[in-house]
């Protein structure tokens, strides 16, 4: 019996390993190394590819920078407050504050974060004003097609999900929580 239980446990661990060589073996065939998948192009190939499309002049590409560049600054302090205002959710929920205290207090900050964001937004649209100053018709149209490559991309490779209609929506309590019987009518 003893050498019954030995035989049966060295089988088993040979097959074991020799699986796990096995499959060691196709995975690395398979599979490119990662410095070659997690490889994405750096901002300044991006931008010089950028500058590349639109084919700006180097009066643009500099009048682009300083836009940038200023639109930055500008950010700056909106984001850092935006930040300030996530941490201070974070200590909120890790206090002994009430539950309902809690709650109004997230909602506050959350409503400040909104109007930060939109403060962000407005200075992108700005910007993106701006840089379209420099622009030339030809370069204008060009912009407006990548944007809209830009767009399609996107919706590629996110696509919309439908609205929730879980607990907590209004439509719940609309809907029947079991299907309606179906009845069949003698022709």
């Amino acid at each position: 019996m003893k050498k019954i239980l030995s035989l049966l446990l060295l089988t088993s661990l040979l097959t074991i390993s020799t699986n796990s060589v096995n499959a060691e073996s196709t995975d690395t065939e398979q599979r490119a190394p990662k410095s070659v998948m997690n490889q994405h192009p750096s901002k300044e190939q991006l931008r010089k590819q950028f500058e590349q499309r639109l084919n700006l002049t180097d009066k643009q590409k500099e009048k682009a920078r300083q836009i940038h560049k200023q639109g930055k600054e500008e950010m700056k302090p909106v984001m850092l407050q935006i930040e300030l205002k996530r941490q201070e959710i974070e200590t909120v929920k890790l206090s002994r504050m009430a539950e309902r205290a809690q709650k109004e207090r997230i909602d506050e900050l959350n409503n400040e974060i909104k109007e930060l964001e939109k403060q962000a937004q407005e200075i992108r649209k700005r910007n993106s004003q701006e840089f379209e100053k420099i622009l030339n018709k030809k370069q204008k149209a060009e912009l407006e097609l990548m944007k809209a490559e830009g767009r399609a991309r996107f919706e590629r490779y996110h696509k919309a999900r439908p609205p929730f209609q879980g607990l907590g929506t209004p439509g719940m309590f609309l809907k029947p929580l079991t299907p309606a019987p179906t009845h069949h009518q003698p022709d």
